[in-house]
Order: structure tokens, then sequence, then C-alpha cells
């Protein structure tokens, strides 16, 4: 019932017909010659309107065409052309073609035309009013139309990016409970116990837009045990983080994905070492997370990284899309150490 009236509502012939049935009501009782209204008058507010239709219908067109293209002085000579016009027309049908019109009724152009300039100018006013709030109101719906395309594709990007990483981490987990399995170690049920905590993690907290900021790092921390787990003391793994008790939000599974990488491209430094040690802080709003893992390809100078691969580039991408000019990301790599820094601005 709503979407009938809705489209009656927005249906042209429907406006126009309510428009000149408003206009002629007011019309008709503004010039009835007498307190006694009469079909005289009726027909006399019906010649009344055509100079009026006249004004209203070159001056949608005229605003249609000239003020796209901002010709302002041609709109408004060619609107004063057409409101003299109307005048015009309005003596023109009073005086010889109502006989032929209504045969039998006797009118007079009892109205000055100053006055009647004045009557066409309301038209004109009135008519330019509407135009422009409903070209304003369509103007409106076409950019909520833009912005809700837009959230479509943004939303559509980040679930591709999504289920990306989710089967990155999986594999990457598998391969950690994979590694404990082989050894029989006695630490493989409470592996198998985080991995399905991750999981569930990923499957139910990781399709929100944001989570609090403790999930995601106890996250972390489980994934980091994990592959504690799987190197053993084999690598060097420190993880330090101080937050505090805020009660932030975060989008989900962003730090994740540099401590991915870390684990994928860790290799022996120079002292023959592995090692991944990562720092995260909080301070008000302001997240900062450090992640720095040995490295066994040599480089004689420091140089920027290059991202490749599916977690950096990844990373990337969703920072764009979610923390626009809220977030600093950079990657250096030396020659014993790569080394990533994010930090985000995050809302309590």
């Amino acid at each position: 019932m709503k979407k009938m009236i809705s489209a009656i509502v927005q249906n042209q012939v429907f406006q126009h017909l309510l428009f000149w049935t408003l206009a002629g009501f007011i019309i008709f009782r503004i010039t009835a010659y007498n307190a006694e209204l009469t079909l005289t008058d009726f027909y006399y507010t019906l010649l009344f309107l055509i100079p009026a239709s006249w004004v209203v219908y070159w001056n949608i067109a005229l605003i249609e065409r000239l003020l796209p293209k901002h010709q302002y002085w041609k709109l408004l000579l060619t609107i004063l052309l057409v409101l003299v016009t109307g005048v015009g027309w309005y003596y023109l049908i009073m005086n010889y073609l109502v006989d032929s019109i209504f045969p039998g009724y006797y009118f007079i152009s009892y109205y000055q035309p100053g006055t009647i300039l004045v009557f066409l100018s309301g038209f004109w006013l009135l008519s330019t009013l509407l135009n422009l709030s409903k070209g304003w109101f369509r103007e409106q719906e076409q950019k909520q139309q833009i912005q809700l395309l837009e959230k479509q594709k943004t939303q559509a990007e980040l679930d591709a990016l999504k289920a990306q990483l989710d089967p990155h981490f999986l594999f990457n987990n598998l391969n950690s409970l994979y590694s404990l399995a082989l050894e029989k170690d006695p630490k493989t049920p409470e592996a198998i116990l985080k991995l399905s905590e991750n999981l569930r993690y990923v499957l139910y907290e990781g399709g929100a837009p944001e989570v609090e900021l403790k999930q995601d790092l106890q996250h972390l921390l489980n994934y980091f045990q994990l592959q504690k787990w799987r190197f053993g003391e084999e690598m060097q793994l420190d993880l330090d983080i101080q937050v505090g008790e805020n009660s932030c939000q975060i989008a989900p599974l962003l730090l994740l994905t540099l401590v991915e990488n870390s684990f994928k491209h860790v290799g022996r430094n120079r002292s023959g070492q592995y090692a991944i040690k990562g720092k995260i802080r909080l301070q008000e709003e302001k997240l900062s997370f450090s992640l720095q893992n040995t490295i066994n390809q040599p480089v004689e100078v420091v140089k920027p990284h290059t991202n490749s691969g599916i977690g950096l580039v990844n990373l990337q991408k969703r920072l764009e899309i979610l923390y626009p000019e809220r977030y600093y990301f950079n990657t250096l790599s030396t020659s014993d150490e790569f080394i990533a820094k994010l930090e985000l601005r995050l809302k309590l």
C-alpha cells in the first residue's frame, strides 16, 4: 500500500494535475467577480490558466536547458520575454479568442497589465521553486544510490580480501599442528584446542566490521603460542603487549596479517638465529604495532621493502578501505631484519 501511494505521489502526471488543481482553486477564489461564485467565474479561471501554463512550462524547459550550462543571463532575459508574452496571451484570449472558445459568454479583461504580470510572476516563482527542489531531491537520491553502490563495492572487496586471508591463516595453523603431531608432542591436544578457538574467532567474530581489541589480541596470542610449539627452541619469539583497560574497537585479523608474514619470511641472521619480536602499545585511541623478524637474505644497503604476495598487499588494501587517513604503515629491510610498523587511530 505504501509503495503504491509513493508511486502515485511520484508520478509526474499526478503532480501536474495536483499543481493545476490547487492553482485553479486559488485563482478561482481570487478572480471571482462577485461573492457568489458562478459558472462564469469557473470559465474565467480556465481561461486565466492558459497564459499561466504558458509561463510555467516554458520556465521548466528553460531551467532544464540553460541552468545546467550556467547561462544565467540568457535564462533571465528569456524568462522576462515569456512573462511579457504571457501577459499578451491573456489579453489576446480575453479580448479576441474568448468568443470562439466559449460562445455565448461575455468576458472582460478587468485586470491591468501590471496586475496580470504579478500573477504570472507568482506562477513563475512557484514553478521555479518546485522544479529546483525536485532537482535537489533527485540529486540527493542519486547521491544516496551512489553511496550505497560504493558501500556494496567496498564490502565486496573486503569479503574478497577476507576470503584470501582465511585459507592462508588456516594453512599456517595446520602446519604448526602437523609439526607437533609428527613429533608426538604432548602439547598437541592443547594446540588443537587453540586452533579450534582461532577458527571459531575467524568464522564468527572475523566476519564482524569491528571487534574488541582484547579479543583480537587474544587471537594473536593463540597464534603466537601455536608457532612457539611448532618451532620450539629453534626460534626466539617475543610478543610484548601493553594496552591497558581501554575497550577500543578494531577491524578483526588486521594484526594477524603482519604476524603471518613474519613467520612466512623469517630466516637465520648472520649470527645464525631465528627471531621474531613484536611490541603492541595503546595510548588513548592510537594503537602502535611494531614487528621485526630475522632474515637470511643479506642486503648491503637499507631499503624499503616491496610488498609482494597476498599478506601485505591484502593488509594495505584493507587499511585503505577501513582506515582512510587514519593509519600509518611502513616496512623496511636491513641486512639482518625485516621491520614492519603499523599505527591506527581506533575508536573507543
